[in-house]
């Protein structure tokens, strides 16, 4: 990706963060980057297109989090290894985080994803597959375990940079990582 599809790419996200899709015209991305409107048509088709390379590059940057805990050596230490890549990538990537996890999309339905968010979280899936491979996990549904999985880090996560539960990044660290070994204890063969 060029320098100028960066910035432009940056000022889309900000945009999106500060007011949702809507805010994100390709006038505003221009008056922001300080170029004309029809610049930006060399980078990006529309405003659609622009707003999925914004979620795609989040999506992007989340998977390279991810994808370091298969250096892992055991099925369980790769599944722990991706709840704190998943704690890492919000507390250093927090407005990447709040575009793709937590600003309503215009396009939000079952396959809106697109292919980076589907393989983020088949990622989890297999994780979880790994685990019950090797007779870790209590039997259940691998796609069902990984949602609960996700669900449980990233109510966590999006309280804590709501600044809802009124944590240091430090403080919540701990927090977080005591709350994971709660849920892995439940969800642990016994």
């Amino acid at each position: 990706m060029s320098e100028a599809s960066s910035r432009v790419l940056e000022a889309a996200r900000a945009l999106f963060l500060e007011g949702g899709a809507g805010a994100v015209t390709m006038r505003s991305v221009a008056e922001r980057v300080g170029v004309s409107a029809t610049a930006l048509y060399r980078h990006f088709e529309n405003k659609e297109a622009l707003l999925e390379a914004v979620v795609n590059s989040g999506f992007e940057t989340f998977g390279g989090y991810l994808y370091r805990a298969l250096e892992a050596p055991t099925p369980e230490q790769r599944l722990s290894g991706s709840g704190e890549a998943y704690l890492r990538f919000a507390l250093e990537q927090p407005q990447m985080y709040r575009t793709i996890f937590m600003t309503p999309r215009p396009d939000a339905g079952p396959d809106s994803g697109g292919p980076h968010a589907d393989s983020t979280f088949r990622f989890l899936v297999d994780r979880v597959r790994e685990c019950l491979g090797a007779g870790l996990l209590k039997e259940g549904d691998p796609e069902e375990l990984a949602l609960t999985i996700w669900a449980h880090v990233h109510g966590l996560v999006s309280l804590h940079i709501a600044c809802s539960l009124g944590k240091t990044d430090e403080e919540f660290k701990l927090l977080y990582g005591h709350s994971l070994q709660r849920l892995f204890s439940g969800l642990l063969k016994s």
